[in-house]
């Protein structure tokens, strides 16, 4: 199914479910659905494919998070603080691999969320460059929106779905 009438899809299974079962049983359908769809689109032009790989001893299981203001990629002092926090411990621990996936809230126009998420991740994964991180070991995975299958019942304009996740991998 090509990924535009899979999407179609998914909106028709959500709309059905939401009729049939109700806002809370429709919410945990998508929760895992939107999960699988999360990992298999897990490949970008900047490094690859995200590997997952905890290492040995489970060594990289924590996420780490940079958050944004509303319609903006412009990293905040405190996100600059947490990408060096996480790239001391890149360096430390060895790290073979930079995941980063950007997310954004559900306002506005879904496409141009979509644009936004991937300019958050972008503009991470240049300020890890910038402390010298190699682009070769980082994967942008772009998200778009935080449920964006529920658009019309919940538009919401949380932090937490502003925001890139970093992930370290060996």
């Amino acid at each position: 199914m090509e990924p535009a009438n899979l999407a179609g899809a998914h909106m028709k299974i959500a709309r059905l479910a939401l009729a049939a079962t109700g806002l809370a049983a429709a919410s945990l359908f998508l929760v895992a659905d939107y999960t699988q769809m999360a990992q298999a689109a897990e490949v970008s032009t900047y490094g690859g494919r995200c590997r997952n790989n905890p290492g040995a001893g489970r060594a990289f299981t924590q996420d780490y998070y940079v958050y944004f203001d509303t319609n903006s990629s412009r990293i905040r002092p405190d996100g600059h603080e947490r990408i060096s926090y996480v790239h001391g411990l890149a360096k430390g621990k060895q790290a073979g691999q930079l995941c980063l996936f950007g997310k954004s809230s559900k306002t506005g126009n879904a496409a141009a969320n979509v644009r936004l998420s991937r300019k958050r991740a972008e503009n991470v994964a240049h300020a890890f460059e910038a402390l010298g991180w190699p682009s070769s070991k980082i994967v942008i995975v772009t998200e778009g929106e935080a449920w964006g299958w529920l658009e019309e019942a919940l538009t919401s304009d949380s932090e937490d779905d502003r925001r890139v996740r970093m992930r370290l991998s060996f």
